[in-house]
């Protein structure tokens, strides 16, 4: 339904959003901490021109997720399926409201949060950032972050947005 160029449907689920749902997403007050003995390893990513500036506390994944490597090949279905979970079918929150639309971490609501969402477009985080560390973050949240655990993904749906994840950086 249009009304004078503008797209009320668009407009109206928008507005449901900002009204509904944003408010009601669990712990977007808080941050995760990481429990305690758990190692923190300090993960700074800087390229030459200071564009990837950015500097996490990560724990790194355990055994057996730390070696593991996306067992679904990086094909047009797997990233498309990745790419649909990223932007619209994961809940509670859809990863781009955070990570934003290009993966650059600027989503609609990265002002509210310390530190802000990862950037996916940087080659030079990504490189250096397992298969597995990846998988086991979705599945087990980012201690330090507001990365919470979607742990109700099927393991096949992770490695699906693994793939679309790394297709930023490319």
């Amino acid at each position: 339904m249009h009304y004078a160029g503008f797209n009320i449907q668009i407009f109206l689920s928008g507005l449901l959003y900002v009204l509904v749902l944003l408010p009601g997403c669990t712990g977007m007050e808080e941050t995760s901490k990481p429990s305690v003995g758990a190692e923190v390893v300090e993960m700074k990513t800087i390229d030459p021109d200071g564009l990837c500036s950015q500097t996490r506390g990560t724990i790194p994944a355990p055994e057996p997720y730390a070696g593991m490597t996306n067992p679904l090949p990086p094909s047009n279905e797997n990233i498309s399926a990745g790419k649909l979970l990223f932007h619209q079918d994961v809940r509670p929150i859809q990863c781009e409201i955070c990570h934003g639309f290009k993966g650059n971490g600027f989503g609609a609501i990265f002002q509210r949060m310390t530190p802000y969402p990862r950037d996916f477009t940087c080659y030079q985080t990504m490189k250096d950032v397992s298969d597995g560390q990846l998988f086991w973050i979705i599945k087990n949240g980012s201690h330090g972050t507001r990365m919470k655990a979607y742990e109700k993904l099927e393991d096949g749906q992770v490695w699906q947005l693994v793939h679309y994840l790394r297709h930023f950086a490319d």
